[in-house]
């Protein structure tokens, strides 16, 4: 069979070099020798006039034309496989499936023992990667395929293409942390006083301002950030070590503030509650691996759903 004057097998061939970015494993996913598939690819450069993929040291990366084709032939081969192959099933003790999930750092930190103990079974692989952008959808990356899940405190789905699902998976709201003795737990806290205390914070991008900066902005108020960080357990150890204060998600603080002899209370912003939200393109919606991976972290958040919100000013329970 061919698609447009190209044989099937060097679109299976370009699909799973874009999925692996390694020869080996590309060739072994489809059945071929490393020559074989190196020829396939060969011919398929020399039909499209482009290189396809460039050796890094980070593996087989697609060109900027590879990255366009990707969505448009994975969806075209989804719709064969549907056509032509029976229903499947899917049994993770046997399986090999790969995935790859874009997240932020404190979702990683809810998620990890549930994938430590998942992957154990069968040949299961999974990688994380850090969403740098915690409130963006990474549009082109699940489009292409190279994210299989991005889960983050995304706006909800009437600001989403068509072509992208998404799921609420949990609601929670950032609360203010100082480590026990702290003089904040001695005083009224008000949002001036809350301005005038030393400030860490998560931040992600390069600018050394975020989310908690932008509200205090449009009120003409500025705090005193100190220490900007990219990770949610350095700014807890930084917070219980010294006299910074710092606004974090309550899941976290939950999870690992006890341990390190935090307390925390309400933030005196007002924020609205963060939703978590998991988007995928819909041309993976029905792949039974995916389906599976999907009620697998939807039930793990449904079971750890917080409970008993903290009060305005208290320790941890």
């Amino acid at each position: 069979m061919n698609i447009g004057g190209i044989d099937l097998n060097l679109l299976l061939a370009f699909e799973a070099l874009v999925d692996e970015r390694h020869v080996g494993r590309a060739a072994k996913r489809v059945g071929l020798s490393q020559p074989a598939f190196s020829n396939a690819i060969g011919r398929l450069r020399a039909r499209l006039e482009d290189p396809l993929f460039v050796r890094t040291s980070q593996g087989m990366i697609p060109t900027p034309r590879a990255d366009r084709l990707a969505g448009p032939i994975r969806a075209a081969l989804a719709q064969l496989r549907q056509t032509f192959e029976a229903p499947q099933t899917f049994d993770p003790s046997v399986s090999a499936q790969r995935y790859r999930i874009g997240l932020s750092d404190d979702v990683e930190l809810r998620l990890v023992p549930l994938f430590a103990r998942s992957m154990l079974s069968g040949d299961l692989h999974l990688q994380t990667r850090r969403l740098d952008w915690l409130f963006t959808v990474p549009e082109s990356e699940l489009r292409s395929g190279t994210i299989d899940l991005a889960i983050g405190y995304f706006p909800d789905a009437r600001y989403l293409p068509s072509g992208f699902i998404m799921e609420t998976l949990s609601e929670e709201r950032n609360v203010l942390i100082a480590r026990r003795g702290h003089p904040l737990w001695k005083m009224k806290l008000t949002l001036e006083k809350f301005t005038r205390l030393n400030h860490a914070a998560v931040i992600y991008r390069n600018q050394p301002w975020g989310l908690i900066d932008n509200e205090l902005a449009a009120r003409g108020l500025r705090r005193r950030l100190k220490l900007a960080l990219p990770h949610c357990l350095s700014l807890l150890h930084a917070v219980a070590s010294s006299d910074l204060v710092a606004c974090i998600q309550e899941s976290v603080v939950k999870s690992f503030g006890k341990g390190l002899n935090l307390r925390c209370c309400a933030e005196p912003l007002g924020l609205p509650p963060f939703t978590l939200r998991m988007v995928w393109h819909r041309q993976r919606n029905d792949d039974p691996p995916q389906l599976w991976l999907r009620k697998l972290i939807t039930a793990e958040f449904a079971l750890k759903t917080v409970k008993n919100p903290i009060s305005r000013r208290g320790a941890l329970s």
